[in-house]
This record gives C-alpha cells, sequence and structure tokens, in this order.
C-alpha cells in the first residue's frame, strides 16, 4: 500500500511538471507573439503616421522615402542585392528633401541599410565605411552648417591631381557631409555627383576596382551624371562606365 500511494505520488509529480513545462511554453509563445504584435504596431505608427506627419511639416513628400521602405523590406527578406539596387536610388530621393535636419535623418538611415546590404553581401570593409557615414551624418544635424561647404570638395579634387589619394579619398568622404549644408537642391545634388565622380577616380588610382563600379552604378542613377563624369575621368575609368552603362537594366 505505501509502495502504491508513492508510485501514485510520483505519477502526480510527473504530471504537474509536464503540465507546469506546457503552461511556460505556451506562456513564451504568447509572449513571444504579443512582442511580435507590439513590434509590427510600432512599425505600423512610425511607417503610417509619424514619418508621413514629420515630411509633411517639413514641406516634403513622404513618396521620396518609397525606395528606402523598398531596401529596407529588401534587408528583411535577406535580397541583398536587390537591397543595394534599391537603396543606390534611395541616396539620390532623399536630396528632394529640403529641411536639412529631416534629409540628414533619412540619409542617416539610408547608409545604415547601406551598411547592412554590404554586411549581408559579405563586404565587411565597405560595410564599415558605410556605417562611418551614418554616423556622420547623424553628428552633422547636432552641428552648425559649414561656412563655406565646397571648399571641402575643391581641396579634395587638389589632392586628387597632385596623386595624394590618401588624401583625397578622406576630403571626399568628409565632402559627401559638408555638402549636405548647401541649401540650393540642384547645386547640392550636382556638387554630390561630382563628388562621387571623384571617389571612383580614386579608387581607381588605388586599384579598387569594384569600388569604382559601386560609386559608378550610385551615379548611373541620377540622369546624366555618368556623362558628364565621362569627362573628366581618366580612360581606365571611362571604360567602366561604358560597361556600367551597357548594363544598365
Amino acid at each position: 500500500m505505501t509502495s502504491g500511494h508513492i508510485g501514485s505520488s510520483r505519477d502526480n509529480r510527473r504530471r504537474w511538471t509536464t503540465l507546469a513545462l506546457v503552461a511556460g511554453c505556451l506562456s513564451l509563445s504568447a509572449c513571444a507573439s504579443m512582442a511580435k504584435v507590439s513590434t509590427d504596431a510600432t512599425t505600423i505608427w512610425q511607417t503610417h503616421i509619424v514619418r508621413p506627419v514629420r515630411y509633411r511639416l517639413a514641406g516634403a513628400d513622404p513618396d521620396v522615402r518609397a525606395n528606402l521602405s523598398r531596401g529596407q523590406r529588401e534587408l528583411q527578406a535577406k535580397n541583398y542585392p536587390g537591397a543595394l539596387a534599391t537603396l543606390n536610388r534611395a541616396v539620390w530621393d532623399v536630396e528632394g528633401i529640403q529641411r536639412r535636419s529631416l534629409r540628414l535623418t533619412e540619409l542617416g538611415d539610408v547608409y545604415e541599410a547601406l551598411r547592412r546590404a554590404y554586411t549581408g553581401l559579405g563586404m565587411p570593409k565597405v560595410a564599415e565605411e558605410h556605417q562611418r557615414m551614418a554616423i556622420a551624418l547623424t553628428e552633422a544635424r547636432a552641428r552648425d552648417q559649414a561656412a563655406e561647404p565646397s571648399h571641402v570638395l575643391a581641396r579634395a579634387k587638389d589632392a586628387y591631381a597632385a596623386a595624394r589619394f590618401r588624401d583625397a579619398l578622406r576630403l571626399l568622404r568628409a565632402a559627401l557631409i559638408d555638402l549636405e549644408d548647401l541649401s540650393d537642391g540642384a547645386v547640392r545634388v550636382q556638387q554630390l555627383a561630382e563628388t562621387r565622380c571623384y571617389l571612383a577616380f580614386t579608387y581607381f588610382a588605388n586599384q579598387d576596382r569594384e569600388r569604382v563600379r559601386d560609386e559608378l552604378k550610385r551615379l548611373a542613377i541620377l540622369d546624366g551624371a555618368l556623362a558628364s563624369c565621362t569627362q573628366q575621368a581618366p580612360p581606365g575609368v571611362r571604360s567602366l562606365i561604358a560597361d556600367v552603362q551597357r548594363k544598365r537594366p
């Protein structure tokens, strides 16, 4: 009788342990589901309420962000080549935002997304470079605007002409930040395109052909940019420009 009672107690303990484990699993599943619902709700709130209002207040069209949002969805789907192509368009799209603070915020998001795309493509050094750009754009929002935004680009071109390619690369990357302080949108885009041309020239001088192609593909999105770039390009870069133009979808 005693042994039967002990056996029954053990069975009961096993049942309760099993029930507790099941309840724990259900609770975790419920918590995970609730967390997902909360995340989804936050995303919907940001996408459909906060951002459109922010854009309207800045006098900007929310559709300007379409390629950035599409690129972020491609990243979630782990379609890294597709994300990169879409985000290259987003780089130029957000330049249509006139208000500097919002433009810098959205550009920071573009570069952070590009970091993720390059990480997914197995290009960690390029990813780090885009992360630095994202950080620099965030920091630029907190500082005063540059008195002469085009000055750094002029110095970069001088460094390139003098074959000081390391200095040229550093200054060209800085120019991508300083030029955001130009208030005239058309002038800003034209000088940013010129900066990217010289980035391609400098990467070519450093024998980094993959980076040359990256910059040329980004320039190819902007109407007329490659044609203008060709006029100043060394012969080796011209052949790469022609190749990029042939392969454009």
